[in-house]
């Protein structure tokens, strides 16, 4: 997707709203599965598989949901439509977002799930639900310490996210970085849960794709209709179906339907987001809840490079600055990166450029951009680097106004010898721009995954547009929206919804009646 060519006029989104997503529900953002059809498909004649549970997709979150379904004494089968699991877990940083841990008090740090609901708050405005955002703070010490019972370890001090800042919330450093054996990041934080829900007994049936829900007469969810090879096959929950598929990141369908913001994003991360779990909801009338929200930071796609190795420039590795189009600049550099991201989506043609000169580039060689060679000359030779011996001469290349660009560089230049940022409170290297060459890349508004979905209730069952339950159905994870608001609450708050919600799901699908 060329966020470039992107003309759409903002009126032309349906915002995120329940009845929004009840109206697109017979559209061809459904792809064909209607509720008409989704309700009066009836039952198969024969089921090819029954279970107790079906939870469809094997990232964090339905892996947490097989966990707690498998310690409940409940028969799990997980449907992953991909040969490769993890999903946007897998591609994550690994980190886990979570307050009054046994980590957190071994490092003497002091915080407790009230101040960490206080954030949650604070940064939801208004846009969160407070009962789901209660939960995840609460669970939060609960699942470290899950974690670290199925193996994780966490041998770095949390450190401070980052968000805090922006919306007035007390800093506390709550960010967990997970290890487990020879592994880090997320990578680590998803094979502990894999394992865990293998060794647990789930059984999981890869490369197969859920396409539908399947609804008996009193409309509550009994199964699933999948395909595995090119053959369909319907297989039978007899207590319930967790949906744990994540956003819809690579579905430009739905995303020119119900997020502006994530449509002129370059999606990072998994590639498989293709909302497949909130369009089987959708057709039987479910609720969305904060679904217009995104997840990102400045970044750009590599060509060549598939989409779990995209990579992004955080600012936190090297100094530099971000010029928007008129050549100004329009932030600090060193926010935290989901609010870089939502700035950047307001500059003209929503892009920015990336500035730097020689001193950087020796100074942090190889860490400008992850995947970027050391001395940046095949990324020149390739275009995706301007190089140029002078400022008017970059401006040029650029395409900003010359005049404007060097007035902002001798700014800033200024500033980093006052040691002061005047314009954004730049805290960290304040280093000036001034040893030629000077080097520029084209930086994007990015998405990880959208953070909004399915609205569901403190069982994690999910709700319809006249706000009653879908008897048997379940979501969690970024299938499910409402734990997290208008900002991202800081790293690894995605990951902790993930993890209390499917155990919440797990959990409470097993406690129902077996269908005979």
């Amino acid at each position: 997707m060329n966020t470039e060519k992107k003309e759409l006029s903002r009126r032309s989104f349906l915002k995120g709203t329940a009845l929004g997503a009840a109206a697109l529900a017979g559209s061809g953002v459904l792809a064909g599965c209607t509720a008409k059809q989704a309700v009066d498909s009836g039952l198969p004649e024969n089921w090819d598989k029954e279970t107790d549970i079906i939870v469809v997709g094997f990232g964090g979150a339905g892996a947490s949901a097989a966990i707690a379904a498998r310690e409940a004494g409940a028969e799990v089968v997980i449907l992953e439509k991909q040969g490769v699991m993890g999903g946007s877990t897998a591609t994550s940083g690994g980190l886990v977002y979570a307050a009054g841990t046994s980590v957190q008090k071994a490092n003497g740090i002091e915080d407790s799930a009230d101040k960490m609901f206080e954030h949650y708050m604070n940064a939801g405005n208004g846009f969160n639900d407070p009962a789901l955002s209660r939960l995840a703070a609460d669970a939060s010490a609960g699942n470290i310490e899950k974690l670290i019972a199925l193996g994780a370890t966490f041998p770095s001090a949390p450190s401070v996210a980052g968000a805090e800042y922006h919306v007035g919330s007390e800093p506390i450093a709550r960010v967990h970085s997970v290890v487990y054996g020879e592994l880090s990041g997320g990578g680590a934080y998803f094979r502990v849960l894999e394992d865990g829900a293998r060794n647990a007994g789930a059984e999981v049936l890869e490369e197969t794709e859920a396409k539908e829900l399947v609804v008996d007469g009193s409309k509550q969810v009994v199964g699933v209709k999948a395909v595995k090879a090119g053959t369909e096959m319907f297989i039978k929950a007899r207590k319930g179906v967790i949906l744990t598929t994540g956003g819809f990141t690579r579905s430009e369908e739905m995303l020119r339907a119900y997020s502006e913001q994530a449509f002129y994003c370059q999606p990072l991360g998994a590639p498989n987001l293709t909302g497949d779990g909130l369009k089987m909801a959708f057709a039987l009338g479910a609720a969305a809840s904060n679904i217009h929200e995104v997840l990102g930071c400045p970044g750009l796609t590599l060509p060549g490079k598939i989409a779990a190795t995209y990579a992004f420039w955080t600012f936190g590795t090297a100094p530099a600055i971000l010029v928007n189009a008129n050549g100004e600049r329009f932030v600090n550099e060193f926010g935290f990166y989901d609010w870089k991201n939502t700035e950047l989506l307001k500059q003209p043609g929503r892009f920015s450029f990336s500035v730097f000169d020689a001193a950087t580039r020796d100074a942090a060689p190889g860490m400008i951009v992850t995947g970027f060679s050391e001395d940046l000359e095949q990324e020149v030779a390739d275009g995706i680097v301007l190089k140029a011996d002078t400022l008017a001469e970059l401006a040029e290349k650029m395409g900003v106004p010359a005049d404007r660009f060097e007035a902002t560089i001798a700014k800033y230049n200024e500033d980093c010898a006052a040691g002061v940022d005047t314009l954004f409170g730049r805290p960290f290297l304040l280093t000036p721009i001034e040893t030629g060459p000077f080097y520029a890349f084209k930086t994007f508004p990015t998405m990880f995954d959208t953070m909004g979905g399915l609205k569901i209730n403190e069982n994690a069952q999910v709700i319809d547009v006249w706000g009653n339950v879908i008897s048997r159905l379940y979501a969690a994870g970024n299938v499910a929206g409402g734990v997290l608001g208008e900002h991202y609450t800081g790293s690894g708050s995605a990951l902790n919804a993930g993890m209390t919600f499917g155990f919440i799901a797990g959990k409470h699908a097993s406690t129902l009646e077996a269908l005979a």
